[in-house]
């Protein structure tokens, strides 16, 4: 290959058909610092359903998903040295919308003496495509969360729990080793009454949740029923201080014999209304 056919690749190994086949699977093109496509390998190409020659002398954002032109036209705007390197998440817009995730090494070079920049992309595949399933599931759940009009929590163990200690050593455990608020939907803050939900999280959670004999009977409740316990009662400290009881359906996170996290949904204990 010379300079000119291969987009700017060097340091070939002697056997250059091993070197085609390494390349030849991943997905290449070469951009000048003006953002137009001057080189691409047929494999990129084709992954986008194009030809090499259909893609020469495009723009990036002809090729490139939005937010990774914009990036790439961030880079290219900067003053930077020959050879410098970078990685990249990269998404390419391929024919009828379709995106392909990669993950990019950009490298900048000369080319006919002018600088340009070399990227050189592994296609995610089903990594990519499981990622942003991910992505749109966890986007989903915290919608449903933060949306729900019941208090939904959670409290992860810094320090994970030890559970297959003695149920006394248990419960200290759970108070005394560190955690934080994982989760807490507006409901719940509502419940606390807090002036900032914003800090919430920041907030030790013993402030809200102390080590009482109620809520060390609660946690008991919980190891007694395997961690799966509905309409357990919790003495909780609203941020005045006032004392509310709340009725809590709880759920655990247990990977081998530590406990990393628990979570659920609670609802205020309104007194009895008062007969005459």
């Amino acid at each position: 290959m010379t300079a000119r056919q291969d987009g700017g690749l060097t340091n070939q190994p002697d056997d250059g058909g091993n070197w085609d086949d390494f390349i030849s699977d991943l997905l290449v093109d070469v951009v000048d610092a003006t953002g137009q496509i001057i080189w691409v390998n047929s494999t990129q190409a084709e992954c986008l359903g194009l030809s090499p020659a259909d893609m020469a002398g495009l723009n990036i954002e002809a090729c490139y998903a939005p937010g990774s032109a914009e990036a790439l036209r961030e880079l290219f705007g900067r003053t930077l040295p020959d050879g410098f390197v970078t990685t990249l998440e990269l998404d390419l817009a391929g024919q009828g919308g379709r995106r392909v995730r990669t993950l990019a090494r950009c490298r900048k070079i000369l080319r006919a003496g002018q600088p340009c920049f070399r990227l050189i992309k592994l296609n995610l595949g089903h990594v990519g495509r499981a990622y942003d399933d991910l992505q749109a599931d966890n986007e989903l759940f915290r919608r449903i969360i933060a949306d729900a009009s019941e208090a939904h929590w959670c409290i992860e163990f810094l320090e994970p729990v030890d559970i297959n200690r003695a149920r006394e050593e248990v419960v200290d455990q759970i108070f005394a080793n560190r955690s934080i608020w994982r989760v807490a939907n507006p409901a719940m803050m509502a419940l606390y009454q807090l002036p900032n939900a914003g800090e919430f999280r920041s907030f030790d959670v013993r402030l809200y949740w102390p080590r009482t004999p109620e809520n060390e009977a609660f946690v008991g409740q919980i190891i007694d029923a395997n961690y799966h316990i509905d309409a357990g009662i919790s003495s909780d400290r609203r941020h005045d201080g006032t004392t509310v009881n709340l009725e809590n359906d709880v759920r655990a996170e247990i990977r081998e014999t530590f406990l990393y996290r628990i979570w659920g949904n609670c609802r205020l204990v309104r007194p009895p209304a008062q007969t005459t």
